[in-house]
């Protein structure tokens, strides 16, 4: 009967995985919803295939054992029980044939890690129910990835009956992460990586201790934004989520986790400083997260602005794209950027821009980051001000005048201020003046570019129509640069319509148009 209900389980969750592949409704679920299910119907085919392997046990009198030790790097001898045999078998067949099938170069090179060859001859046996035999095997085999999935699979089961005892024996999350990085993308590899880490996961001190770590969470991370919605993926996220669990309550006489403020921040960590894949998939994560009430979106915030503090200059690019897409209005965790604020990230921002200053993508990232947490809030624009968020968008423009992109943003940054009142503009240490001379100077420097030049004429509009500002406008060929700029984007609109305005404030017939125009 169990063996009935397992197949029943299995053809439940390749109905429920081919719905998430297309996107599909299956018994009214979609989406997350159908993923928690997936969730589900996973744990309840661990379980059966536990019951099951215990149940053939007791039939050939061989009750499956605990876990014990081998000698290190020696594999005890497989039990000719459950199967185990067989695939011996079946593996010496395929050595004899050949040997162990290898890991190719190109794979290798790509990996950046160079994996023990395997030995010639026969493929060993190894017992999956010996973790340190397991483990022994794991290392000798590393580079054959069919011997690294038998090996991976023993290594999930074991870790389902005892995940405190896989967890922290030493070298195990090692090897596994070691495999991991010799097989990139190899699916038969991943997938029960994963689901060994998911189940070590499930003991706290393990999550706490050794997977609250940012090396760690970049193999979730990597898993989740190379594999959506596949097995492999859903795993990731698990993981990632029962970590994240653990953090949040502090076990009885535990140690520290190896990051300062727990999976959270180990997560923003490993994101910050992986690729923008990584990044992308952390909104929709924490929401997952949030929405399942796993954490909520305070712990959430403090943990960002904790990893922020610990970024090295080479991830502060990342933390301010997540910063950036953490705050905006569509963010997938819409109650996250307020709390964010609080928490101190825009002084963080603007710190690791200061840090940063001669790195031009970090510095437009910054930029981005500082308007998207600022956005409409009124405590956003008071800790900009206080945090010197303005002087580090001086500092970006002066350092990197070459910078198209990171002048237009800056100009338009620049003219915000004019419409600050006069309190927050004391604060900032606000200059109409500086701002003006920096927008004649991307003006002059970058005058192909059209969205540049409007969005220049418009600040200088807006400081027209603001402060008594004629002088500093026109100064040093200021009126003849508006009309240039005019001559040159004569067929852009947007351009005229603002030059037009400018000419009118400085006294200048607003009628003007280039020549070519009046022709």
């Amino acid at each position: 009967m169990e063996g009935d209900g397992l197949g029943d389980i299995q053809q439940e969750l390749q109905a429920v995985k081919q719905a998430l592949r297309k996107g599909a409704v299956h018994l009214g679920m979609q989406g997350e919803t159908l993923q928690r299910y997936l969730l589900q119907l996973n744990e309840k085919e661990n379980l059966l295939l536990s019951r099951q392997i215990r149940h053939m046990s007791a039939d050939a009198h061989e009750p499956l054992p605990p876990l014990k030790s081998a000698a290190p790097g020696k594999a005890a001898p497989a039990p000719a029980s459950n199967g185990t045999a067989a695939a011996a078998a079946a593996a010496t067949a395929a050595g004899a044939a050949g040997g162990a099938q290898q890991v190719d170069a190109h794979a290798l090179a790509a990996s950046g890690v160079t994996p023990t060859p395997a030995p010639e001859g026969p493929v060993a046996a190894f017992d999956r129910d010996n973790l340190q035999s397991v483990l022994s095997h794991l290392r000798t085999y590393e580079a054959v990835p069919v011997e690294c999935a038998r090996c991976l699979r023993a290594l999930s089961h074991l870790a389902y009956a005892d995940a405190r005892a896989v967890g922290e024996c030493d070298g195990v999350l090692e090897q596994v992460m070691r495999v991991l990085a010799i097989h990139p993308g190899e699916h038969t590899v991943g997938t029960p990586a994963m689901g060994a880490l998911c189940n070590m996961a499930y003991n706290q001190s393990v999550s706490l201790k050794r997977l609250a770590d940012p090396a760690v969470m970049a193999v979730f991370l990597d898993a989740i934004a190379s594999h959506p919605g596949r097995d492999v993926g859903v795993k990731a996220s698990e993981a990632v989520a029962r970590v994240v669990a653990a953090s949040q309550v502090d076990p009885e006489s535990e140690a520290p986790a190896p990051c300062e403020g727990g999976g959270l921040s180990a997560l923003f960590l490993a994101a910050s400083s992986g690729n923008p894949p990584w990044q992308e998939v952390v909104p929709g994560l924490i929401a997952q997260l949030v929405v399942n009430e796993v954490v909520e979106v305070v712990p959430v915030a403090k943990a960002f602005v904790s990893a922020g503090r610990q970024c090295e200059p080479s991830a502060a690019s990342g933390w301010l794209f997540m910063a950036k897409i953490l705050s905006l209005p569509d963010c997938a965790c819409h109650e996250l950027p307020q709390p964010m604020v609080d928490a101190g990230a825009i002084g963080v921002a603007s710190a690791l821009m200061e840090r940063c200053e001669g790195d031009g993508t970090t510095q437009l990232t910054g930029i981005e980051a500082l308007s998207s947490l600022v956005g409409s809030r009124w405590t956003g624009l008071v800790a900009f001000a206080e945090t010197g968020g303005m002087q580090r968008i001086e500092a970006a423009m002066q350092t990197h005048a070459d910078h198209e992109v990171l002048q237009t943003k800056g100009v338009r940054a620049l003219a915000s201020g004019i419409g600050w009142p006069q309190e927050i503009q004391n604060k900032a240490q606000y200059s109409h003046s500086r701002a003006i001379g920096l927008t004649k100077a991307a003006m002059s420097q970058h005058g192909g570019n059209a969205e540049l030049q409007a969005a220049a004429l418009e600040g200088l509009s807006k400081y027209l129509s603001k402060v008594k500002c004629k002088e500093e406008v026109t100064s040093e060929g200021g009126t003849g640069l508006v009309k240039a700029m005019m001559t040159r984007h004569s067929e852009e609109p947007k351009v005229i319509q603002w030059g037009r305005k400018v000419l009118s404030a400085i006294g200048e017939d607003p009628n003007w148009a280039p020549r070519a125009v009046r022709e």
